[in-house]
């Protein structure tokens, strides 16, 4: 009896898993897809929708969709692409398209268009030209622009109404960013600053784009660094004295209490002003916060030039060399998709980014006022430059010696002065091996 019941309960939970076993993927060739929105996430659920709605219209390809979290996504997508383990179709970042492509990691895009005969072709003119070039190799296109990030000014104009200000007060000039500044600052008696104005190294602003807008670089034309140059030390004395009504440990402690907060200080109500990218419209909405706010353009310097920096996203199609060629052309497929207009507008929708797609962020953007706002911002963005021997020029190997300067312990000059020795080592050792 125990053998008769036994081998009903087996028959029972085989027909059980035969109907809950979806015939999706039946025949189909499978492509891998690895993006930033993880199960969980406020964004899961519609980069789900728009996933399933592609394998819904196949009958030849299944997308299988992965999810990683922003930081942990760079780790994971870093360490297959170098092992050759890589997701069919994933994210990265579009200034270093080029070290990929010189690898041969890459699919080249071009030549997949060139032989693109269906119907739905990629459109380049929907594209601007400054981020295609960055997807460019030996005039091939190895990768396609994703999103257009850009960075603006966002102001608390509930603050400037506080303080009797309108927005025709919006500092246009570095020197007008400075002096409307320091009217919304705020410090306790005991020396806690529960306010500030303005601060040029919080949010997304940058050491380089402060930079670019007095029109100097980092790099000259042949990829040398330019660090020792008067230009360089005015502008690092800059942003460490531009809050120097205040000690360095006063401003340390107000920084530590915004990162205790977890929450940007501009979404907290905590400065007044900050140079941010247009995701911290996304962040705004997601904490709830309900103040009046605009954006406009950084601030420039006398005869200075309106800039931003872009750092999109790419899209790539990854090849690791297995000849895969039912892979590359499904995957070719559901990136035709991804680029769409209205898979470009469902995209912006579920994760609050400007996409790279020109007519479908237009009309994504026509009913909210900060959008177009940001999206007029995205035509004055630019990318850094790809440096072959310094990869990581504007981060890891910049930040310690721009730490350095606005703790004090070394001078804009020696900070400089020790940084440009470390790139022209970097060189050195780079040119030794290639």
């Amino acid at each position: 009896m125990k053998k008769i019941i036994l081998s009903l309960f087996v028959i029972s939970l085989s027909l059980f898993m035969a109907s809950c076993k979806t015939d999706d993927t039946e025949g189909k060739i499978t492509i891998d897809f690895w993006h930033m929105s993880p199960v969980g996430s406020e964004s899961y659920s519609g980069m789900r929708s728009i996933i399933n709605e592609f394998n819904e219209s196949q009958d030849v390809y299944f997308v299988k969709g992965t999810g990683f979290s922003f930081w942990d996504y760079w780790d994971k997508i870093n360490v297959a692409v170098s092992s050759r383990t890589a997701p069919d179709l994933g994210l990265s970042t579009i200034d270093d398209v080029v070290s990929r492509a010189e690898s041969g990691v890459l699919y080249n895009i071009s030549d997949l268009m060139e032989g693109d005969t269906t119907a739905n072709h990629i459109d380049l003119s929907e594209f601007r030209q400054s981020q295609l070039d960055f997807a460019t190799y030996q005039e091939n296109l190895y990768a396609m622009p994703f999103t257009a990030t850009t960075r603006a000014l966002y102001y608390n104009l509930d603050m400037f109404t506080e303080l009797g200000l309108t927005e025709a007060d919006v500092p246009e000039t570095w020197d007008e960013l400075k002096t409307v500044a320091k009217l919304f600052d705020v410090q306790e008696p005991n020396g806690n600053i529960t306010r500030i104005g303005f601060d040029p190294t919080y949010g997304n602003a940058t050491y380089h784009g402060w930079l670019w807008q007095a029109n100097l670089d980092f790099f000259d034309e042949n990829k040398m660094p330019t660090l020792n140059t008067q230009g360089h030390v005015d502008i690092l004395n800059w942003i460490i004295n531009f809050n120097d009504n205040f000690t360095r440990n006063e401003l340390t402690a107000f920084g530590e209490g915004n990162q205790m907060l977890g929450i940007n200080p501009f979404a907290s109500e905590r400065v007044a002003m900050i140079v941010e990218s247009d995701g911290l419209y996304q962040q705004i909405i997601n904490a709830g916060a309900t103040f009046n706010y605009g954006v406009a353009p950084i601030p420039i310097p006398e005869g200075g030039r309106h800039v931003n920096w872009g750092s999109g996203f790419s899209i790539e199609m990854y090849d690791n060399g297995k000849n895969e060629t039912a892979q590359r052309d499904g995957t070719f497929e559901f990136l035709k998709y991804l680029l769409s207009k209205d898979t470009q507008i469902q995209l912006a929708e579920v994760n609050g980014w400007l996409m790279s797609h020109i007519s479908a962020m237009e009309e994504y953007a026509a009913d909210k006022p900060i959008m177009l706002d940001l999206l007029h911002e995205v035509d004055y963005a630019v990318d850094k430059v790809y440096i072959p021997y310094a990869p990581s020029w504007h981060g890891n190997d910049w930040q310690p010696y721009y730490t350095e300067a606005l703790n004090g312990t070394k001078t804009a000059e020696q900070a400089l002065a020790a940084a440009r020795a470390n790139y022209l080592q970097k060189k050195e050792n780079y040119d030794a091996v290639h």
